[in-house]
C-alpha cells in the first residue's frame, strides 16, 4: 500500500517556485498545521477505546489486561511506544514545500500494512484521508491569502 499523495505535486511545486515569498510561506504554514492534523487524528485513534480485538494479558504493565484491536480498527495503545513515536518533520527543499508525517517504529509499518499472519491495523493512511479535504482547503485559503498580500 503507497502513501496516500497529493495528485499533480510537480506542477503544484513548479507553480509555487513562481509565487511571491509570503504565499509560500502562508503555505508552508497550512500545510504544517495540516501535518499536525493528521499526526494528531493517529494519536487519537489509537489511544481512543474502544477496541474490539482480544483480550490477554499485558505484556507492558503488570497485571493488566489489554483489549487488543480487531483487523481494519486503528492500533491499540499498550506500551505507549507507537502513539508516542507519531511525529512530522519539514521535509521542503528548494522550491518544494513537504511534510512527511509517520513513526520510526519497526512495528508502526507492520501494523499499517499487516503481515503474513496479521491483518493490517492502519492508522496512518485513513488520518490522512480524515484530513485530506480540509488541509487540501487549507492550502487553497494560503494561496488565495498570499496572493492578495501582493
Amino acid at each position: 500500500m503507497a502513501p496516500p499523495k497529493f495528485t499533480n505535486v510537480r506542477q503544484l511545486n513548479e507553480k509555487l517556485g513562481r509565487i511571491s515569498n509570503r504565499t509560500r510561506d502562508e503555505v508552508k504554514r497550512a500545510l504544517r498545521r495540516g501535518a499536525l492534523a493528521i499526526e494528531n487524528t493517529a494519536v487519537e485513534g489509537i489511544i481512543s477505546p474502544p477496541k474490539t480485538g482480544r483480550v490477554y494479558k499485558s505484556k507492558h504493565r503488570k497485571g493488566a489486561t489489554h483489549q487488543a484491536s480487531a483487523p481494519g480498527e486503528y492500533p491499540a495503545a499498550d506500551s505507549g511506544e507507537l502513539h508516542q513515536s507519531i511525529t512530522h518533520t519539514d521535509a521542503s527543499g528548494g522550491d518544494r514545500l513537504r511534510y512527511e508525517i509517520g513513526t520510526n517504529t519497526p512495528h508502526g509499518t507492520y501494523l499499517e500494512l499487516g503481515t503474513s499472519k496479521m491483518a493490517p491495523r492502519p492508522f496512518m493512511g485513513p488520518s490522512y484521508d480524515k484530513n485530506e479535504g480540509k488541509v487540501k482547503g487549507d492550502v487553497r485559503a494560503a494561496v488565495r491569502r498570499g496572493a492578495r498580500s501582493r
